[in-house]
């Protein structure tokens, strides 16, 4: 790559001048004395557009740019790290951070897994990601951000007169992402990202239903559709209406992927970050190439799905991001790992490094995926004598033990095979690290929801309790 590495997307910001201030900030860090020094550099374009009650509120455009500066210092015993950020870009300002960043340094512990990230060489670059770049999304004014969030609203309210939307928003962003040190890693990516959500319920006389959530996020603007989501949210809340309760048992839970997210997705990402598992808080500590779920289970982490919200060529420090198996076939294949985590296990980072120009960098997942099965939801609902599908969960996860306990959202009761009626008043708990081994079955369809992709999931063995 040429030494500005641009990594996919349009011109809409000027790459030289994120380049620029990392420059600048890596010459001075190195001229103060620093060993190492990264610079991390953001600036983003937003309009957005939110609704309360129906009615829609005035939009708001929003410019934002920033600098975040990690500095190491060499000591006996490994390097003294340090970190600041400033949004205001003048070279006193990074002067400023960089001697701020320099006296947290030597206030702190040397620890020998300090590193920067080392540029990549060869065949196994940085490779760019397609369709990270939309121009409807960069170009987008006030006006057309109202135009979305009206459609959400004629989708939802157009329905049903029953149903209300208590809030919802739209927002289109642009933003420039820039990571230089001083080993030589140069990259920059731009981006957009369009996304819609909103929250509704509905209401018939003194019947009402319970609150719901509806959700699209892409970097195309083409796979929002806010129409659609308000339209499929109406719908949900209004087969909630005549909701009612059913008998306590122990048995089958049909999870939507809302509510799978919560339940599933997020505690398995908790479970396979390096940082959680080093500290030992990670219920899977130990347990690579082990069996940790039902053989239906495979979950990936692929940051190189074309128009994915959590899509990117390269992570927080520079690293080049590629697809990773975390679980296949139920068996534990790997940890998510930034540099400082993959040198504590001895190993080389997997490119999951996280955060933004405000921080040090952290560890989190791109694009969360788990496989689909070979069922229709149907199907599914076929396979429950007694069953409750869970529409969302509102309680709580501790995803170091995986002990869950909360109340059912827009539920339904299933018997012999059919959805039976709306439910009210019901809670789920159980131990989700347990149910895991549990999967029973996987729809063959995936939703997505922001940068997750999740089928409906059925489980057995979860304590179902109703009045």
């Amino acid at each position: 790559m040429s030494e500005n590495s641009e990594v996919g997307g349009g011109r809409s910001m000027s790459v030289t001048r994120g380049f620029d201030w990392c420059d600048l900030a890596i010459e001075r860090g190195l001229a103060r004395g620093a060993a190492a020094v990264e610079a991390f550099y953001l600036e983003s374009r937003s309009v957005e557009v939110m609704v309360e009650k129906n009615d829609i509120h005035v939009p708001k455009g929003d410019r934002y740019s920033g600098i975040g500066l990690r500095v190491l210092m060499a000591s006996d015993d490994g390097f003294k790290q340090g970190f600041a950020s400033t949004n205001l870009l003048t070279a006193e300002s990074i002067d400023s951070a960089l001697a701020a960043a320099m006296a947290i340094a030597e206030a702190s512990p040397a620890d020998p897994a300090r590193c920067l990230a080392q540029p990549d060489r060869g065949a196994a670059g940085v490779e760019p990601v397609e369709g990270l770049y939309d121009e409807g999304i960069a170009g987008m004014d006030l006006a057309g951000a109202m135009k979305q969030a009206g459609a959400f609203l004629e989708g939802a309210l157009g329905y049903d007169g029953r149903v209300t939307v208590d809030s919802a928003m739209f927002r289109a962003e642009v933003s420039e992402k820039t990571v230089a040190n001083s080993n030589g890693v140069r990259l920059s990516q731009h981006k957009t990202v369009a996304s819609t959500q909103g929250i509704a319920f509905a209401v018939d006389g003194d019947r009402v239903s319970s609150f719901d959530l509806g959700v699209a996020e892409s970097c195309a603007l083409g796979q929002v559709d806010a129409f659609g989501v308000g339209r499929d949210l109406a719908r949900r809340v209004v087969a909630a209406l005549d909701a009612r309760s059913a008998p306590s048992f122990r048995g089958k839970v049909l999870l939507t992927p809302y509510a799978a997210l919560e339940l599933v997705l997020e505690p398995i990402a908790y479970s396979c970050n390096a940082e959680i598992v080093q500290t030992g808080r990670s219920k899977w500590k130990g347990m690579l190439g082990k069996q940790v779920a039902s053989p239906m289970v495979s979950v990936v982490d692929d940051p190189g799905i074309p128009q994915a919200s959590g899509s990117t060529a390269f992570d927080r420090e520079g690293v080049p991001a590629r697809r990773l198996e975390l679980v296949t076939g139920g068996v534990l294949q790997d940890y998510l790992y930034n540099c400082y985590t993959a040198r504590r296990d001895g190993r080389e980072s997997n490119g999951r490094a996280s955060g933004n120009d405000a921080g040090l960098p952290g560890v989190s997942t791109t694009n969360m995926v788990l496989s689909p099965g070979k069922h229709s939801l149907e199907q599914l609902i076929a396979q429950c004598d007694r069953g409750l599908i869970v529409n969302r969960f509102s309680g709580g996860v501790d995803p170091a033990s995986g002990d869950f306990s909360g109340v059912v959202k827009g539920g339904h009761y299933v018997e012999g095979g059919v959805v039976a009626y709306p439910v009210k008043e019901m809670m789920i708990a159980g131990n989700i690290y347990e149910l895991l081994t549990q999967v029973v079955g996987l729809s063959d369809e995936l939703w997505v929801l922001g940068a997750y992709r999740l089928p409906h999931i059925l489980l057995d063995g979860c304590s179902i309790t109703g009045k």
